[in-house]
């Protein structure tokens, strides 16, 4: 039970140097992301830390927001709306078994979702099972080259939205 929330956490639930709100949105390369769609409440990210290919990052954009509850009900709409057309451009491209959803903000409490591709049982480092955060952070990096191709194939998937 020696499990503590992050330093500042309290601030940042408040929008107070949220890590989040410091991105620089309109970048097309925010580091620990590529910029695959720029939508109007929200911005699509491929992941580029980890092994996992094809984990998007879609993250609100509009203002600080810690909770969809702190959203309009035209945000929070629109905010799931642009998951669920990223969530589509993953499973077209990528054809995962399933995916996950994941809207957490215990480390950083800023809304956004993770859509996680999960495959089956001889490519997924947890089939089955709630992934390993191990499996999504430095120094473990994902080939740039494929990355770059992944980002191009998911913008032209999301253009059709």
């Amino acid at each position: 039970m020696g499990a503590r929330w992050p330093e500042k956490f309290r601030q940042h639930m408040a929008g107070e140097d949220c890590p989040m709100c410091g991105n620089d949105f309109d970048a097309t390369d925010i580091g620990w992301g590529l910029l695959v769609r720029k939508g109007t409440v929200s911005n699509a990210y491929l992941w580029r830390s980890g092994i996992i290919r094809g984990y998007l990052v879609v993250v609100f954009t509009t203002r600080h927001a810690a909770e969809p509850t702190e959203m309009t009900p035209e945000e929070a709409a629109a905010f799931w709306r642009e998951t669920l057309e990223a969530g589509r451009a993953v499973e077209r491209l990528y054809r995962p078994l399933k995916l996950n959803y994941q809207l957490l903000g215990n480390s950083i409490p800023h809304a956004h979702f993770h859509i996680v591709p999960r495959r089956g049982e001889d490519d997924d480092p947890a089939a089955g099972e709630p992934l390993p955060f191990a499996v999504l952070d430095p120094p473990l990096r994902q080939d740039e080259s494929t990355l770059q191709a992944d980002a191009r194939e998911l913008r032209a998937l999301l253009g059709e939205c």
